[in-house]
């Protein structure tokens, strides 16, 4: 596994639940809670035992912490910033998770994520199929796309099925969307 995930929990976990979480997880797991190394791999077995450790440490069941993991990623100004890049809108954000694989390989060469399916069923509604036999990032998705409909200013809700994520976009005007501009964020050129 790629230390740039085992990374992210770390970083979720001390940022939201305090370094007493991340220790405990160190302690079940054998990490070094000093912090993991973002360029190391680790062995596939790790994320499982962080995800199965901090559902005990946290008191919470597997799904609801790792959707707020994906709840947590648009948060980080510089994910965000290379999510919008996807799309100037939420629907357009949603539709290029057809290449979201492809594009993180190109970021961080040897991160696998698994790919995603976009299918549109009808205006405003997609599914989305996470090939993968991981079925942890459905949650982690979930969250994800909940976050940054946030960031967007969309209403959109995402429930998953037995296989799916289904997305309906209520109101894409529903709130004012996080600022967001290129020109803004390189020195204020127009």
């Amino acid at each position: 596994m790629h230390g740039f995930i085992i990374r992210g929990i770390e970083l979720f976990l001390r940022a939201r639940h305090g370094d007493a979480a991340w220790a405990a997880v160190c302690a079940a797991t054998g990490l070094d809670r000093r912090g993991t190394q973002i360029m190391r791999n680790y062995k596939p077995e790790m994320v499982q035992r962080m995800i199965l450790s901090a559902s005990t440490v946290l008191h919470m069941e597997r799904e609801e912490w790792l959707e707020d993991v994906g709840g947590w990623i648009p948060r980080l100004d510089s994910v965000r910033y290379l999510m919008r890049f996807s799309g100037s809108c939420f629907e357009d954000f949603v539709l290029s998770l057809d290449d979201f694989h492809d594009r993180a390989r190109v970021v961080l060469p040897g991160l696998e994520l698994p790919k995603i399916a976009t299918q549109m069923v009808a205006p405003q509604r997609y599914c989305l199929e996470i090939v993968s036999d991981a079925q942890d990032w459905y949650p982690v998705l979930a969250g994800l796309l909940r976050g940054m409909a946030d960031d967007y200013g969309v209403l959109a809700i995402v429930e998953r099925d037995e296989a799916n994520l289904d997305v309906h976009i209520i109101d894409d005007r529903f709130a004012e969307g996080s600022q967001f501009s290129l020109a803004h964020d390189v020195g204020g050129a127009a």
